[in-house]
C-alpha cells in the first residue's frame, strides 16, 4: 500500500511540474512577437503580422535558435525577437517621447522618425483620430509630398483607444477608427453620394487640389513591413510632373514600387487620382514591381479620372506585380473621365499575376467592368461578384501588344457577365466549380440563383427603356440563405456583432465548391463540401441543409453532419486521406 501511495504521490508531483513548465512552443511564438492561438481539437498555431499562419510546434521545430523563412510552413515570418513599442496619440499634450501612453507623441511622423533609427523590431500604437502626413517635427505644413512611409521590421497599428480611455491599449478597429488622412487643410467636401457629373468638378477644381499625392508609401519594404488597421483616405494625386508610374498620378492611398509591405484590416476610402493628358490609376493602391500580401482590407468610393488620357483602376492599380488579397472587399470603387480610356472600376492589371481569394467586387464601374486585364495572370478563389455589368475582361493591347492573359477561377460566384475577351489565343479562361450568371463551360459550374441574403439591384428609374438613368440599390450582404444557418453581420446576439438565422430557402451553391478544396473553418453541419462564394471555406460559410432539423446530438464520424454515419462520410474521409492542414 506505501508503494502504490509513493508512486501515486510521485506521478501527481511530475504531473504538476509538468503542468508548471511552460509550452516551449507558445513561449517562443510570443517571444519572436506574434500571436499564439488555440484551435478546436487541441492544437495551436503562431499567427503572422499577414494573417498567415504556422503550426506552433513545427514553426518551434524549423526556427528555435536563429532565423528562417520556414519553408516547410509555407510562411516566410522568422523570429524578430523582443518588440519596441512606440505609442502615439492626437489628444497627446505635450511633445512627449513614445514610451507611454501618458508620454505619447502627437504626430505618427514623429514616431517613424524614432523608429527609423531605433533597434527593430518595432511596433508603433496608434490611437483613435486623425493624422495627416504634413504634420510632425520635421515635416512641413501642406506639403502635398509628405507621405507616411512604411519601414522594414515595424508594425504601425490603429484602433487603439488611446488617452482618456479606461483602458488605453484596448484595441478595436471599428470602434476607435485611426484615420490617415491626405486632407491637410480639413476642408474637403464628401464624395459620398455626388453625382457622377460633378465629379469632374470636385476633383479637378475642388476642394481636394491641396490633398496629398499619396497618403502612405510602401516602396523600398519587405513583408515585415505592416500596416495594420488604419483607414486611409482623402488622397488626390493629380500632379502634372513625374514619370507615368510616379506617386504624383497614381496610389493615392497607397503608392507601392518595388515594395512588399503588409497590410491588414485596412481600409480604403474615398481617394482619386486624376491624369491630364496622362496616364493615371490607383487611387486606393498602386503596386509596381511590387508583391505586397493583403488581408481583410477594404476600398470603397475610389476615383481614378482620366482627362484626354488613360485612366485604369479605381480601387487598386498592378503593374509588373504579384499581390496576395484575401477576405478582401472592393465597393463602390469607379474610373471614369472623358475624352479618355478608362477601365477596371475595382482593379486594373497590367502584366501582373495576381491572386485574389474570398473577396468581394460589389458595384464598381468602368469600361470592361470590375477587372480589367492586359497580359496578365488572375488566379481566383471563393470569390464573388455582383452589380459590376462585368466580373471581368481582357485589354489584350493594353501592355502595348497582344500577349497570353489568363483567368483561372474556382469556388467563385459570377453573378455579372465576362467581358469583351480578344481572338482565341490570347485569353485562356479556367472557370470550374462556380455559379455563373449567363453559363460557362467547365466541371461543376452551374447557373442559378445563388440566393444571397440580401443583394444590391439595379432600378430602372421607371423607364426600362432608358437604361442611362438606372441608379444602384444597395443590399449589402452577400452571404449565402440557408436553413440550417446564414451568419446575419448585423446581428447583436454577441459581442461579435452578429448572429445565425435561419432562412426559408437553401442555396444551391452550398456544398457545390471543389470536392478537392479543404472546407477550412466552414462551421457544423458540413457536407465535407466547401461552399461557393467569398464565405466559402470560413467561420461565416453557410450551414448545410439536408432537408431536416439539425442534429440534436453529434455522432462520432458523422463529417457531414446529417446525422447518421454512412459511405457519403467515408467517401468524404477517402477523398481527404494523407491530407493535412498544416
Amino acid at each position: 500500500m506505501r508503494h502504490v501511495l509513493f508512486l501515486s504521490v510521485a506521478l501527481l508531483t511530475i504531473a504538476s511540474a509538468a503542468n508548471a513548465i511552460p509550452n516551449p512552443s507558445a513561449v517562443f511564438c510570443e517571444q519572436c512577437g506574434y500571436d499564439y492561438q488555440m484551435r478546436d481539437g487541441g492544437s495551436a498555431v503562431c499567427v503572422f503580422p499577414d494573417g498567415g499562419e504556422c503550426e506552433a510546434w513545427a514553426f518551434w521545430r524549423k526556427c528555435n535558435g536563429g532565423l528562417c523563412d520556414q519553408p516547410d510552413c509555407g510562411c516566410y515570418w522568422p523570429c524578430i525577437g523582443p518588440v519596441k513599442i512606440i505609442s502615439v496619440d492626437d489628444d497627446a499634450n505635450g511633445p512627449g517621447d513614445g514610451t507611454s501612453w501618458s508620454t505619447a507623441y502627437r504626430f505618427l511622423q514623429d514616431a517613424l522618425a524614432q523608429a527609423r533609427s531605433s533597434t527593430k523590431p518595432v511596433e508603433i500604437r496608434v490611437a483613435q483620430g486623425i493624422y495627416k502626413p504634413d504634420r510632425g517635427t520635421s515635416e512641413k505644413l501642406r506639403d502635398r509630398n509628405a507621405t507616411f512611409q512604411l519601414l522594414d521590421d515595424v508594425t504601425i497599428k490603429g484602433g487603439y483607444a488611446g488617452i482618456g480611455s479606461a483602458d488605453p491599449n484596448a484595441r478595436d478597429v471599428d470602434k476607435y477608427q485611426t484615420i490617415l488622412s491626405g486632407d491637410l487643410d480639413a476642408n474637403d467636401v464628401d464624395l459620398a453620394g455626388t453625382e457622377w457629373q460633378n465629379i469632374d468638378d470636385l476633383i479637378r477644381w475642388g476642394s481636394r487640389k491641396d490633398n496629398s499625392y499619396s497618403v502612405v508609401t510602401g516602396s523600398g519594404t519587405d513583408r515585415t513591413a505592416v500596416l495594420d488597421g488604419l483607414t486611409i483616405t482623402a488622397g488626390q494625386a493629380d500632379g502634372a510632373d513625374g514619370p507615368w508610374d510616379g506617386p504624383q498620378v497614381n496610389g493615392a492611398g497607397m503608392y507601392n514600387h518595388h515594395g512588399n509591405p503588409t497590410i491588414s484590416n485596412c481600409t480604403f476610402l474615398r481617394n482619386t487620382t486624376c491624369g491630364y493628358d496622362r496616364r493615371t490609376g490607383g487611387a486606393g493602391l498602386f503596386n509596381s514591381d511590387s508583391n505586397p500580401a493583403l488581408r481583410d482590407c477594404t476600398f470603397i468610393e475610389n476615383i481614378a479620372f482620366g482627362a484626354n488620357g488613360l485612366a485604369r483602376g479605381g480601387g487598386m492599380f498592378d503593374v509588373n506585380s504579384a499581390p496576395i488579397l484575401t477576405n478582401c472587399v472592393f465597393r463602390n470603387n469607379i474610373v471614369t473621365g472623358y475624352d479618355s480610356d478608362y477601365y477596371g472600376g475595382a482593379a486594373y492589371e497590367d502584366n501582373s499575376r495576381s491572386t485574389f481569394a474570398n473577396c468581394l467586387f460589389i458595384h464598381n464601374s468602368g469600361e470592361g467592368g470590375a477587372i480589367q486585364l492586359a497580359c496578365s495572370d488572375l488566379k481566383l478563389s471563393n470569390c464573388t461578384w455582383a452589380g459590376n455589368g462585368n466580373a471581368v475582361s481582357c485589354d489584350h493591347w493594353g501592355c502595348g501588344q497582344p500577349q497570353t492573359s489568363s483567368l483561372e477561377a474556382v469556388n467563385c460566384i459570377i453573378w455579372d457577365g465576362i467581358g469583351v475577351m480578344p481572338v482565341t489565343g490570347w485569353f485562356e479562361i479556367r472557370i470550374t466549380y462556380s455559379d455563373v450568371r449567363d453559363g460557362w463551360l467547365g466541371q461543376g459550374n452551374i447557373s442559378v440563383d445563388p440566393c444571397f441574403a440580401q443583394a444590391g439591384y439595379w432600378d430602372n428609374n421607371g423607364t426600362p427603356d432608358e437604361p442611362w438613368d438606372d441608379f444602384w440599390v444597395e443590399g449589402g450582404d452577400y452571404h449565402l440563405k440557408s436553413q440550417t444557418g446564414r451568419w446575419d453581420p448585423t446581428g447583436n446576439s454577441n459581442s461579435a456583432g452578429g448572429t445565425w438565422v435561419n432562412d426559408d430557402v437553401t442555396s444551391p451553391c452550398i456544398d457545390a465548391g471543389d470536392p478537392a478544396s479543404p472546407i477550412g473553418y466552414e462551421p457544423f453541419p458540413s457536407g465535407g463540401r466547401i461552399n461557393m462564394g467569398a464565405y466559402g471555406g470560413t467561420a461565416e460559410a453557410s450551414k448545410s441543409y439536408f432537408g431536416k432539423p439539425v442534429c440534436e446530438t453529434i455522432v462520432a464520424g458523422d463529417i457531414n453532419g446529417d446525422c447518421k454515419v454512412d459511405f457519403t462520410d467515408f467517401a468524404i474521409m477517402a477523398s481527404h486521406w494523407l491530407q493535412t492542414g498544416l
